[in-house]
């Protein structure tokens, strides 16, 4: 019996990760095709030649991949679908940008946001080492955003700085790996909530802040998927006859 509640733990885990992260990930396509343009920050394409078109190519691709990642016969299909989109957005985009311009934090910012998203535990523990380092260094613009009710801002600027590194360190060390995914999923789930969410009502007319806050939600979704991955396997059980 706590086998099979362990189980089903686990694969609620899953299930939900998967849910939120396709969410994020329709929420990003849409936007493409309601602006046509490319996925601002996320994507960067600096060209104005050709933006409609990548706009709809986008969209279209990261709809249906998202959609066939719940849908069991394509799921594997869509989640490399995805990886592939993301992993040539590091690789053709940021990694040029970052190579023209190394200090330029907006462009580590979107290198950053690409890599976990593919959820891989090891991408995704640099990148919370990342987005760390990135907090502690940007601290004044963290502790701006900040809305205005929590007191504190520079505490709290600091807090989640050392909050991503500790998450980043345990996930790829191993040590209370789990806890530490599932610790990450509740602090961009409130996230999104609490900062994004309110930041694109008051900001309504913002490409940025559109995106920022499905990736929040796709992040959120990415570490339940690492936190899944990260379950401890069930004993096995001998068959039945056997001491």
């Amino acid at each position: 019996m706590v086998v099979e509640a362990d189980a089903q733990t686990m694969t609620k885990s899953f299930e939900l990760g998967r849910a939120v992260f396709a969410t994020a990930m329709v929420a990003l396509g849409a936007q493409c095709l309601i602006r046509i343009n490319a996925v601002p920050a996320l994507e960067p394409v600096h060209s104005t030649t050709g933006l409609p078109v990548i706009g709809w190519i986008t969209g279209v691709v990261l709809i249906a991949a998202a959609i066939a990642t719940m849908l069991r016969p394509a799921a594997s299909y869509g989640a490399a679908v995805l990886a592939a989109m993301l992993l040539l957005w590091d690789a053709l985009l940021h990694a040029p940008a970052l190579a023209a311009a190394p200090t330029n934090g907006g462009e580590w910012t979107g290198a950053a946001e690409s890599r976990p998203l593919l959820i891989g535990r090891i991408c995704f523990g640099i990148s919370m080492l990342g987005f760390g380092a990135l907090h502690l260094i940007y601290i004044s613009y963290v502790a701006f955003v900040i809305p205005s009710w929590i007191p504190a801002h520079v505490f709290f600027a600091y807090a989640t700085g050392v909050a991503h590194v500790a998450a980043g360190l345990g996930i790829l060390s191993g040590v209370l790996a789990r806890l530490a995914a599932l610790c990450t999923a509740a602090m961009f789930g409130s996230w999104f909530l609490i900062l994004h969410v309110p930041r694109v009502v008051a900001h309504a007319q913002s490409a940025d802040e559109w995106t920022s806050m499905p990736i929040a939600l796709a992040m959120c979704g990415s570490a339940l998927l690492i936190a899944s991955s990260l379950e401890p396997a069930p004993p096995a059980t001998a068959p039945e006859g056997v001491a």
